[in-house]
């Protein structure tokens, strides 16, 4: 468009529909903040390398429900009805996802770290799957998908 004055970039993503979640705007802007503020949240981002690290985050949606989906399948397993298991599913992980509002000074191992009770079933599931390497491949996955967002 011409006469551009100012070029920037935004990554809305569909939940902004339902006014939930931040979109990244890149670079600060006051226009678009104020615009994506009202449709769920705006982070502004300083410069390209942190606008497209935080680009990554959105390839973890399908691996997200991937999960809650297996778990969902193994809790049917056990003869609990599938609307059950759920809505159940559903209440815990809503509920988890306001835990890093509890303790805003804190990083995600932390928090890790208190659902991790010492001898307790969370600590188990963690470490298996850290056994496993399942967060390392995790991993090497978000340097992948980096690597396509940058061409790098």
């Amino acid at each position: 468009m011409a006469p551009a004055a100012h070029v920037g970039k935004a990554l809305p993503m569909p939940m902004i529909a339902r006014l939930q979640g931040a979109t990244i705007v890149c670079p600060p802007d006051p226009i678009m903040a104020a615009f994506f503020g009202r449709l769920g949240g705006v982070i502004e981002v300083e410069d390209q390398s942190e606008f497209d690290a935080l680009s990554v985050v959105t390839a973890t949606y399908a691996s997200y429900f991937k999960y809650l989906d297996t778990i969902h399948t193994w809790v049917r397993g056990q003869s609990v009805p599938g609307e059950k298991a759920r809505d159940y599913i559903t209440s815990i992980y809503k509920a988890l996802a306001n835990a890093p509002d509890t303790a805003p000074d804190e990083d995600f191992m932390h928090l890790a770290q208190d659902y991790a009770t010492r001898g307790g079933i969370n600590e188990q599931v963690l470490r298996e799957l850290t056994e496993r390497g399942t967060f390392e491949a995790f991993a090497e996955s978000l340097n992948r998908v980096h690597q396509r967002i940058t061409g790098e």
